[in-house]
C-alpha cells in the first residue's frame, strides 16, 4: 500500500481554496466567485478520491470535506446572488441588472452608480420634489 501519492496536499489545498473562495468570492464577486469555488471543489474531491484509493482510505479526507463544503457554499452563493440580483434588477427596472452576477458588493456599486447618475441628471428637480411633499399626511396624529 502506497503511503503518499502527492495528491493529499493538493486535494486539501484545492478544497481549502474552494471553501475560502466560495465565501469571500461569493460575497464580493457573486456567481463568478461561486463558479470558481465549484470548479475548485470538484477538483479537490476528484483528487481526494484518488488519494483515498491510493492510500487505502488513510489520506484525502480533509480535501474531500473542504471540497464538499466549498461546493455547498458556492452553490448557495450562486443561487442567492442570482435571486438577489434579479430582485434588485426587477425593483429598479433593470437599472442594476449587473447585480445578477456581481455579488452583494456589485449590486451595491451598481445601485450607488444609478443613484449618483440620477442625482447628477435630476438633482435639483428631485430635491425640489422632496421639498414640496406634504409630509403632514404621513403623521398618524
Amino acid at each position: 500500500m502506497e503511503q503518499n501519492n502527492g495528491g493529499s496536499p493538493i486535494g486539501l489545498l484545492l478544497g481549502i481554496l474552494s471553501l475560502i473562495i466560495s465565501i469571500i468570492g461569493g460575497i464580493t464577486f457573486g456567481v463568478i466567485g461561486a463558479a470558481i469555488a465549484l470548479v475548485l471543489g470538484i477538483a479537490a474531491i476528484a483528487i481526494s478520491i484518488n488519494t483515498k484509493k491510493a492510500t487505502g482510505g488513510q489520506q484525502g479526507t480533509g480535501g474531500m470535506v473542504c471540497g464538499i463544503l466549498g461546493i455547498v457554499f458556492g452553490a448557495i452563493f450562486a443561487i442567492g446572488c442570482t435571486v438577489c440580483g434579479a430582485s434588485v434588477a426587477s425593483a429598479t427596472g433593470g437599472a442594476t441588472s449587473g447585480g445578477t452576477w456581481a455579488g452583494c458588493v456589485g449590486v451595491r456599486c451598481f445601485a450607488e452608480k444609478t443613484v449618483n447618475d440620477l442625482n447628477d441628471a435630476y438633482g435639483d428637480e428631485i430635491q425640489d420634489a422632496i421639498d414640496n411633499i406634504d409630509w403632514s399626511q404621513f403623521n398618524e396624529n
